[in-house]
């Protein structure tokens, strides 16, 4: 007999939750309702899928952007090549149980199940109609990126096909989310929250730049290279946002041309633009942020 790993409850539709299972961790994502089952380990480089972002059947792993298919676990996109063993999931008396005899994308899929559903019955396999929930989530990520300068004149469905490659993140209060001199390595929208940018933290004068709320993004020139950051970005409360890899962009820029082309075209808009604004003098001053007291 399976065993049981869970309620229910613990997965709710649209999102995915990681179990153990005789020592083996097993993610289970709920799509519309229907639960799939599958190693957690990305087969890229290792990561937890229970961390990733789950838009509709595709899973996007949190680190490199992989993206895997949750109802067999084959490869969407990489950088991952090899797909995710799946398993067979149950539905009994609203509990999850999970048998550990796996199979691959390149076998026959093993069964789903359906939430609620009487015990033992399999899911459909045909196509589902996104919720109102997850339609309104799909809005608020093509909303994100829109507001990202370098995508600021992509069509709909440009935008959509970026989607698949972004993740959600949270910082607590206070967390440092980018230091100024570290290497970058991709870009975050706010979602929720707001965020200060700060230059001069490790010489003791730190200087307020600005302060980004919801729908508003940082650090999108680390998608094009690996440059040091110019400023420090720091939760002034509890953030969600929502981030982007550059290896995931750069290799959806490979099969993009006409994309690639039109961010270079932006790109040489806004260098015109900071030469322009640097002839004429024009300058940011931040604002001193208080000193802490130190006690003697």
């Amino acid at each position: 007999m399976a065993p049981t790993v869970g309620k229910v409850g613990d997965v709710p539709a649209g999102s995915v939750a990681a179990f153990e299972i005789e020592g083996k961790k097993v993610t289970v994502a709920n799509v519309e309702g229907r639960l799939f089952a599958f190693d957690d380990a990305c087969t890229h480089m290792g990561c937890s899928l229970a961390t990733g972002s789950l838009t509709g059947t595709a899973l996007t792993c949190p680190c490199h952007g992989s993206v895997f298919q949750v109802t067999d676990g084959s490869v969407i996109n990489g950088p991952a090549k090899r797909p995710l063993l799946t398993y067979d999931v149950e539905v009994i008396d609203g509990k999850i149980s999970i048998s550990l005899g796996g199979t691959s994308a390149a076998e026959d899929r093993g069964g789903s199940a359906t939430v609620p559903a009487a015990p033992s019955v399999r899911a459909p396999q045909g196509p589902t109609t996104a919720s109102p929930a997850a339609e309104t989530d799909h809005e608020r990520r093509r909303a994100a990126l829109a507001s990202v300068p370098l995508f600021a004149d992509l069509d709909q469905a440009e935008l959509d096909g970026l989607e698949a490659f972004t993740f959600r993140k949270q910082f607590a209060a206070g967390e440092m989310i980018m230091e100024d001199g570290r290497t970058g390595n991709g870009l975050y929208v706010v979602l929720s929250g707001s965020v200060e940018v700060v230059q001069g933290i490790a010489s003791g004068r730190p200087q307020r730049l600005r302060v980004l709320g919801a729908g508003e993004p940082f650090g999108e020139i680390a998608l094009l290279g690996d440059w040091k950051r110019s400023a420090s970005v720091r939760a002034i409360d509890d953030v969600e946002c929502m981030g982007m890899d550059r290896w995931a962009f750069l290799t959806h820029l490979k099969t993009k041309p006409a994309l690639a082309i039109r961010m270079l075209q932006m790109l040489a808009g806004r260098l015109a633009k900071a030469d322009a604004d640097a002839d004429a003098g024009e300058f940011v001053v931040g604002e001193p942020l208080p000193q802490e007291s130190q006690d003697d």
